[in-house]
């Protein structure tokens, strides 16, 4: 989809990756949208400004939740999707914003995920997408406001296992020869530098482990959201790591003074709907906007128009549990 929000020649796409074209540095797939993508839009819009139904019960809130996620799901891979120009849709983009598309792209498919876990009731598995989700987004969030510097040192500091193991290998093979799996690890390494125009010398030199030696909070610090450590990324922690909180939440119950395996998984509710939606949904306006992809704005009321929604429903599930 181009910028003025045309449709191709012929004006019928379809919900699949189906072309692929050669970029200067990469092969970028074209999503290609369902048919007549105006009438979906309209159809959002409409459901967003509805009043809300009365909810008392959590599966009316999550039966809300969940058309709230399908309708955002959709808005999602059109945002992410769109492009400022004819050129950049047919040819794809170079590396410094392959890597905020990419973390686009990753927050669509986290996203999917975490729809698909909410609609089959696991809530443990849903607080693990939302860490996802939530460290993703802040990620692309800092990119877009970082300097050229700061896309170098992402792939830079992308290689450090793979720093790790050449080391590794360096060691063991001053001692004896290599074996077949260790000289296909190394080959393998070094054809993704190259591709990666990253020279061993660079990759030595380097010192920071962190996307521009900054910690995740410095990173959300400059994003503006200092709070969002203690209450997405540090909590989020717990269901990443599996630690005690996570165990006894999620995993045991306890009776009678003794723990026992808990195969349950718990029954998702809007506290987990509504922030993941308002995170992506906000993120892929912003990355609509660096990227200048909607001038026409096409889109952009839409996403709006939902994040709204959102943001209701979550003021409405916050007032029931008063």
């Amino acid at each position: 989809m181009t910028s003025s929000g045309r449709l191709p020649r012929g004006g019928h796409i379809r919900p699949a990756p189906k072309t692929v074209c050669q970029s200067r540095y990469y092969i970028i797939r074209i999503m290609q949208f369902p048919d007549d993508v105006s009438a979906y839009l309209r159809a959002i819009d409409q459901w967003a400004i509805q009043p809300m139904p009365e909810l008392t019960t959590n599966d009316d809130f999550m039966t809300l939740g969940m058309e709230l996620m399908n309708h955002a799901q959709y808005l999602l891979l059109i945002g992410i999707s769109l492009a400022p120009s004819q050129m950049q849709a047919e040819n794809g983009v170079a590396r410094r914003r392959a890597i905020v598309l990419g973390h686009l792209v990753r927050i669509h498919k986290l996203y999917d995920a975490l729809r698909y876990h909410t609609a089959n009731k696991e809530r443990d598995i849903c607080h693990i997408f939302t860490r996802l989700i939530v460290e993703t987004s802040s990620k692309a969030q800092y990119l877009m406001k970082a300097k050229n510097s700061s896309f170098r040192s992402f792939v830079l500091t992308s290689y450090r296992p793979e720093k790790e193991m050449l080391e590794d290998l360096r060691q063991k093979a001053a001692t004896r020869p290599l074996l077949p799996i260790e000289r296909r690890m190394v080959a393998s390494i070094m054809r993704s530098l190259k591709e990666d125009r990253v020279s061993l010398k660079a990759l030595k030199a380097s010192k920071h482990r962190e996307l521009d030696g900054k910690t995740f909070r410095q990173m959300l610090s400059d994003i503006g959201d200092d709070s969002g450590y203690v209450y997405g990324f540090g909590m989020g922690s717990h269901w990443i790591h599996g630690d005690w909180f996570d165990l006894r939440c999620n995993h045991l119950e306890k009776i009678h003074g003794k723990y026992r395996a808990l195969w349950g998984h718990g029954t998702p509710d809007p506290r987990g709907v509504g922030p993941a939606t308002i995170i992506c949904l906000s993120c892929v306006l912003q990355y609509i906007k660096w990227n200048r992809s909607d001038p026409g704005r096409v889109v952009l009321p839409t996403i709006r128009s939902l994040l709204e929604t959102a943001h209701r429903l979550d003021a409405e599930h916050e007032i029931s549990l008063r």
